[in-house]
């Protein structure tokens, strides 16, 4: 079917795998708590589900890792960096502060398919609807990035998830500007798997986290969040030019 190649329906198509995956996931494996094996399970069958489509169908070139200007690349990841190293240093100073094997590979897993999505296909549909335009690109990727978070009403508060939402628009955009400027996958899966990792490294934290009820001061700090991020992308690709054959 011609609309189907579509790239705007791509996209569409493309936004609603992770949740569909993972519900019809759910009706044969029951996720006992955020961190276990089998929520790491769902997200590796995500994976390879999306990973078959786009061979099949979406068909975008995945740039998994770039070898050249390593010192550069980091350069372009620094705010993040200093973004996930100061959201994660409280969790160090966590009374029950434990480094948990089991959480390293289900977070791997997450920021593979999560990153693999948002990242490594959607944001090559943007530019191609978007005729090259990096900064609308990730902003698009960013902010479906987000809406997609509201699934995790079903097991977290209101309050928390509306937080969370707007946290992973701003954190989206900006894994999407380093994705298109160092062309390298494997440090935005990384950076994802260590900002989900740290506060599963304590049970108090989560617990704390999840009777996190709503409030308009965490909702105007989300808020400055995503301008700041929205900033930082601007910033990184006002003078970057996406190459046509990356299209």
């Amino acid at each position: 079917m011609k609309i189907l190649k579509n790239n705007i329906i791509k996209i569409v198509l493309l936004s609603i795998i992770f949740p569909v995956v993972l519900v019809v996931m759910g009706n044969f494996i029951h996720v006992k708590s955020v961190g276990s094996l089998m929520q790491g399970m769902g997200d590796l069958v995500v994976f390879l589900v999306a990973y078959f489509l786009n061979q099949r169908y979406f068909r975008q070139k995945i740039a998994w890792f770039n070898s050249h200007q390593v010192a550069a690349q980091l350069y372009t990841a620094l705010p993040a960096i200093i973004i996930v190293a100061f959201l994660d240093s409280p969790v160090l100073m966590a009374t029950d502060f434990q480094i948990k094997w089991q959480v390293i590979i289900v977070c791997l897993l997450v920021g593979l398919a999560e990153e693999f999505i948002f990242r490594g296909i959607l944001v090559k549909l943007f530019l191609k609807v978007l005729n090259g335009d990096a900064l609308g690109s990730v902003v698009g990727s960013g902010i479906i990035f987000g809406l997609i978070h509201f699934m995790n009403l079903r097991s977290l508060p209101f309050g928390y998830v509306s937080a969370q939402v707007i946290f992973a628009a701003a954190i989206g955009i900006i894994f999407g500007a380093i994705y298109i400027k160092t062309n390298n996958l494997l440090i935005v899966i990384l950076l994802h798997a260590l900002r989900d990792m740290f506060p599963m490294f304590s049970s108090k934290m989560m617990a704390q986290a999840a009777t996190t009820s709503f409030s308009m001061a965490t909702l105007y700090v989300m808020i400055i969040f995503l301008f700041i991020a929205v900033t930082i992308a601007y910033t990184q690709l006002r003078d970057f030019t996406v190459k046509k054959d990356e299209i």
